[in-house]
């Protein structure tokens, strides 16, 4: 089992890293992806991959970042880029929910990155979040994305991480030939369009993760996530796919392995 998303640097965890990282056998956990914000979780997580062996990295500037995105973070994602340790170009996107960083720097940098990608001969991470309609000015992300995916296409491939569009959107994404995974907000009941997006996405481009700590599952939602949550996930696929856990877990890692082809574990 596989989480392809998690955050083990952040504030609410970091503290319990190494005790998390340490129960992976038990949690039946075959390895994990931190990906990066800014510049000073590039170094958190890429010193986490290279302390662990059951733990791999992604550099990038996360969208609510993009205002602060400088030579110094570029520099650090191209010259680290070639560790083995370093598996993709990520998380980068888009984000017109918070707006923290204005939308057309969130474009200017995407580009950045999409040229990195190619650059440096990695996939990439994409996190992708709508703002609500008649609140902001700008606020449809997933038309930029693909916009721009259409415009810089990808050598190695990507993930929409934490998926939280609708099923048009999934069939969109799957055309351009890219992976969708999902957290444990797929769990909340209030979001059905997730279900629905998961029985529709073919189970050969479906990857899991956590987030972490972030979307815990719903009966933890007052608790950081950890990696070991990735399972109810997992659980959830089986159920909306029919088919048994096992070719989940079977399924989802050879897709992450296939994705991110640096790993080899």
């Amino acid at each position: 089992m596989v989480d392809s998303h998690c955050h083990l640097y952040d504030d609410k965890i970091a503290d319990n890293a190494k005790e998390i990282i340490d129960n992976f056998s038990n949690d039946n956990i075959d390895f994990v992806i931190i990906p990066s914000c800014d510049y000073d979780s590039q170094v958190k997580a890429f010193n986490l991959a290279q302390q662990y062996d059951k733990v791999y990295c992604a550099l990038a500037v996360h969208p609510h970042d993009a205002k602060n995105y400088n030579q110094q973070t570029q520099d650090y994602i191209i010259n680290n880029s070639t560790n083995d340790k370093v598996v993709a170009i990520g998380e980068f996107g888009f984000d017109y929910f918070y707006n923290l960083s204005p939308f057309e720097k969130q474009i200017e940098v995407a580009e950045k990155h999409f040229d990195m990608c190619n650059k440096c001969d990695l996939p990439a991470i994409f996190h992708i979040r709508d703002g609500a309609p008649n609140t902001v000015e700008h606020y449809d992300a997933y038309n930029d994305f693909f916009y721009l995916a259409r415009l810089y296409p990808l050598k190695r491939n990507g993930v929409l991480h934490c998926f939280g569009g609708d099923k048009d959107k999934a069939k969109k994404a799957l055309d351009m030939g890219f992976y969708i995974s999902f957290t444990c907000n797929a769990t909340y009941q209030s979001n059905e369009h997730l279900r629905e997006a998961i029985r529709y996405i073919p189970l050969d481009r479906l990857l899991i993760e956590t987030d972490s700590p972030y979307m815990s599952p719903r009966h933890q939602r007052n608790i950081p996530n950890q990696p070991k949550n990735v399972k109810y996930v997992a659980e959830l696929m089986s159920e909306l796919k029919g088919v048994d856990i096992q070719t989940i877990y079977n399924q989802t890692t050879a897709n992450a392995k296939s994705l991110f082809y640096k790993i080899k574990c």
